[in-house]
């Protein structure tokens, strides 16, 4: 008799807990069901609303708006490279004409173009491994202008003095192991084709040590009839052209008195010798203008056009992006901002190749024509309606800070709904283990 109670006693200490707890959950679902209801659906509200206003403040944040070009110098950008510490170096259309200036992380204006002739009638201005800028204030000419040094300092390199005249439209330089060399885009007469000049050695002062080695090759031999007028490293020996192609002669409507263009990506290839540079191979875009060639964090490139744009990985291979664009600005990340025409309600941000819409609060309100970043702010200058010209930046670092409404929103919602689960769990438990 005495085995068996203590048999009956360990069953019963085995069943009696699920049977407890199953009672306290049953007397807590019983008691004031009606507060309960009034709470979960206070909660769900709460939810729908948060995710209301979520929504509603998802558009860019950090963006302002300024009506003026510079804030050294107004006037219309037409061309701007920015350095460290909120320097720039720029070309500005003003009231007296085209002028270039530098203002320099000490807030220090320099006038750099003074000496020029025609300020209007350059193309580029392209910033090098070194901070310093290259520019081109002449045909068969090469500047470099050490804006970084303390006294500022100049390097003219003369080219091809004992042949024909070209005029230089681009510059691109790439590393080729303790040295440099670049490719330069070229209108010769008639025609446009590309040359090459290195190798140059690091420093880039002095220039004798730097620039005495250096040769230029002879023009390549354009085929197809193709205007080059933009250059770009992309790898090891390996670069990209960007140009254009009259449209074949009875396609989209076209005539030969006023032929349409098409834009053209050139695959060319040249290694620092004395031969000229080859094009390997061509890839045609169907209509549009590429405005924009732009060097991504990871070496790939992004020809950004008026139409679409196009990806080119490291190996060559491309990739269309159904993405159009007036301007495009790469960040201190590596992400390509990419602004559309004006009135755009929203502007693309491309981060490894995947483009991703960033609503706009407001439409945009100038014509873009260059951008660049400088300190996290990207900064796009162009003219509004009225033909004056302005300035649209966006702070990158506002995206999804608690700073910015959404962020804020964000960090209330899951807060608010932490407190609330947390205290709803709380008193679940507590009134469980009275009902036991």
């Amino acid at each position: 008799m005495k085995h068996r109670y203590l048999s009956d006693k360990r069953f019963h200490v085995l069943v009696s807990r699920p049977a407890n707890m199953a009672k306290g959950w049953r007397g807590l679902l019983e008691e004031e069901s009606e507060h309960q209801w009034v709470a979960m659906t206070g909660f769900f509200v709460f939810i729908l609303l948060g995710a209301i206003a979520i929504q509603g403040t998802s558009s860019l944040p950090g963006v302002d708006y300024r009506s003026n070009g510079l804030d050294a110098v107004d006037g219309r950008v037409l061309d701007v490279v920015y350095g460290d510490s909120g320097s720039y170096t720029a070309m500005v259309l003003g009231d007296e004409g085209g002028m270039m200036f530098h203002y320099d992380d000490q807030g220090e204006l320099r006038d750099i173009g003074a000496d020029y002739e025609d300020i209007l009638g350059m193309t580029f201005i392209t910033k090098l491994h070194d901070g310093s800028i290259v520019v081109s204030p002449s045909n068969n000419t090469l500047e470099v202008i050490h804006v970084d040094s303390e006294i500022l300092q100049r390097t003219i390199l003369p080219l091809n003095d004992d042949q024909a005249s070209f005029d230089i439209l681009d510059v691109a330089e790439q590393s080729n192991g303790d040295a440099y060399h670049w490719l330069m885009a070229t209108a010769e007469g008639n025609s446009s084709s590309l040359r090459g000049f290195g190798n140059i050695t690091t420093p880039l002062q002095p220039a004798q040590d730097a620039f005495g080695g250096a040769t230029l090759t002879a023009a390549m031999v354009n085929s197809g009839d193709i205007e080059w007028n933009m250059v770009e490293a992309l790898d090891d020996g390996t670069w990209i052209a960007v140009g254009s192609m009259a449209n074949t002669f009875g396609a989209d409507e076209n005539s030969p008195a006023a032929p349409l263009k098409h834009p053209v990506l050139g695959f060319i290839t040249w290694s620092a010798g004395p031969a000229a540079p080859m094009l390997t191979s061509i890839e045609e875009l169907d209509k549009g203008e590429i405005h924009s060639l732009v060097k991504l964090e990871n070496g790939t490139l992004l020809a950004a056009g008026t139409d679409s744009a196009v990806h080119i990985a490291l190996d060559g291979t491309t990739t269309d992006v159904e993405v159009s664009s007036k301007s495009v600005a790469l960040d201190e990340k590596g992400a390509a901002w990419l602004f559309g025409s004006q009135g755009s309600t929203s502007v693309i941000r491309m981060t490894e190749g995947v483009p991703e819409k960033m609503p706009l609060s407001r439409p945009l309100p100038l014509a873009i024509e260059v951008s660049g970043v400088s300190e996290n702010v990207i900064y796009a200058h162009g003219m509004d309606q009225n033909g004056e010209p302005g300035t649209y930046s966006i702070d990158t670092l506002a995206i999804g800070s608690i700073e910015s409404g959404r962020g804020f929103l964000n960090f209330l919602f899951v807060t608010v709904a932490s407190i609330v689960m947390g205290v709803m769990l709380w008193t679940a438990f507590s009134r469980m283990r009275q009902n036991q």
